[in-house]
């Protein structure tokens, strides 16, 4: 096993059914899931190098429904960073990020930092949440990045993983002075 110092606790929090077990499952053995069935708490250990260090990393996958709110709290704790996660075809899921997520992550832990995923990715339709909404979204909420994903077909799954670990490394960065830098090149709209 690694050093105490590289053990991260990586805690993966959104709405049922976005798809944050696919995600887990699409990193850790490859598969991929049809079929949803609740999660009520899991966890996977493995080793992992970024940026050629080796990690030894705890992903733990919530559950979202209110039923297990406590549940999924006690885990907050442990939280070294956030991957939060919302569906891009179900947009309900997107405004929780801000009504329930971002309150109830910042209440437990309001210095660990977010990894926000657009999860299913392949499913994009006319109505979907648009990844300007998704970028203008990671910037009211300060998470250190925003990447869209697909557990089918394992679109950036191994970089959400990786930029948790960097960002439990890092720590809760601002992005703010960099958004205002970029702000007259962006094409995307900035708060």
């Amino acid at each position: 096993m690694s050093s105490f110092n590289n053990v991260k606790h990586i805690v993966v929090v959104g709405d049922g059914q976005v798809g944050k077990t696919s995600l887990l499952f699409a990193y850790t053995d490859g598969s991929f899931k049809e079929t949803y069935q609740a999660t009520i708490f899991e966890k996977e250990e493995i080793e992992l190098t970024v940026d050629n260090i080796l990690y030894y990393v705890k992903l733990y996958d919530t559950a979202g429904q209110e039923d297990f709110d406590k549940i999924r709290q006690t885990f907050y704790k442990r939280a070294d960073a956030f991957l939060l996660c919302y569906s891009i075809p179900e947009r309900t899921s997107f405004d929780n990020i801000e009504l329930k997520w971002i309150p109830e992550l910042r209440r437990s832990q309001p210095n660990i930092p977010i990894v926000l995923v657009g999860t299913k990715e392949d499913m994009k339709t006319p109505h979907a949440v648009t990844t300007k909404e998704g970028e203008a979204l990671r910037k009211r909420i300060n998470a250190n990045i925003f990447i869209e994903s697909s557990a089918k077909t394992h679109k950036n799954v191994q970089l959400v993983i990786h930029e948790a670990v960097r960002a439990s490394v890092v720590g809760v960065t601002n992005n703010y002075a960099a958004d205002e830098e970029n702000s007259e090149s962006c094409s995307c709209w900035c708060w």
